[in-house]
């Protein structure tokens, strides 16, 4: 999977620990000042890391939730600067505002089909592609012995969203408002996940020998694709390791790139990493930002 996959010095996007990061090396004053309060605050991070989490699964919380500021977010950090140093670092580069998803296990392919839809909003002229892609992830679906009345189903929401997009009726074209609403629905937005999923999957199972390496379970023994695929994508709540965020990127065609909010940058950067498919991707990066066990979307102001 080296070809889908330009790797900086951030972690993994993994939940897990099935694929090493690389290891952060710096003598500088602020990593040695952002050691000493790590150390004696690591208690204290992974209990508030732990508040936000859960929060974000609460039974009041919506699926996904109209952008809000960044400050916002900055707020709920205060009392671990290393957390809002590397808020201050997204801010300083124009990320402004932030989409969230509900911590549901679902949140990276939610935050996925959202930011991919709303790309399409902002350039109509990728419809076109877009169709063809999804269509051909169907058929990939259809390959790997998945009934085609089901795929139809699931599918099905997903397409009425990017057919709107074009729709040269002003009144039924595909907006911000309309994308978030559908998103809120139950039916739909849950629709549109389990259609990723099963996308992932099919791409799994299509280039086994590509992901075969990197299939583990919880315990580190190693998994055929298809029990993997079983057991961690396609069940609705599991969260999604390297290996899913890969895969779907490559079944899709996509460029996404994630920023990393975790508190333990050397330098007080919110580091990248971007993750394309063989061809590179059609699009302009889907921007999502990472905290250990979520994914929400990052809107960078023009």
């Amino acid at each position: 999977m080296n070809d889908e996959v330009s790797r900086s010095t951030s972690p993994s996007p993994s939940e897990g620990t099935h694929l090493k990061s690389a290891q952060l090396h710096s003598t500088s004053p602020l990593q040695e000042e952002l050691d000493t309060y790590d150390g004696a605050h690591r208690s204290q991070f992974y209990e508030l890391g732990q508040k936000l989490l859960e929060e974000s699964m609460g039974p009041d919380r919506p699926l996904i939730s109209p952008p809000t500021s960044m400050y916002e977010l900055r707020g709920e950090y205060t009392g671990a600067p290393s957390f809002v140093a590397q808020i201050d670092s997204l801010m300083n580069q124009g990320y402004t505002k932030i989409i969230r998803t509900k911590g549901d296990g679902n949140c990276f392919y939610r935050a996925l089909g959202y930011a991919y839809l709303s790309s399409l909003i902002d350039s109509p002229n990728l419809v076109s592609s877009a169709k063809s892609v999804i269509e051909s992830g169907c058929r990939m679906m259809e390959h790997n012995f998945m009934d085609a009345d089901i795929i139809s189903t699931f599918c099905e929401p997903l397409m009425d969203l990017v057919d709107a997009v074009g729709n040269p009726d002003p009144t039924q074209v595909l907006t911000d408002e309309h994308l978030l609403s559908a998103f809120l629905e139950d039916e739909t937005s849950n629709c549109i996940v389990t259609y990723l999923r099963l996308l992932t999957t099919a791409q799994i199972q299509s280039a086994s020998d590509d992901y075969a390496g990197f299939l583990f379970n919880d315990s580190g023994d190693p998994l055929e694709p298809i029990e993997f695929c079983r057991q961690y994508v396609d069940p609705l709540g599991k969260e999604a390791d390297h290996v899913q965020v890969a895969a779907l990127c490559r079944a899709l065609k996509l460029h996404i790139r994630i920023a990393y909010l975790d508190g333990h940058s050397p330098d007080g950067q919110a580091h990248f990493q971007d993750i394309t498919p063989p061809s590179g991707g059609q699009n302009k990066p889907l921007i999502l930002i990472y905290r250990p066990g979520h994914y929400d979307v990052l809107i960078k102001t023009n």
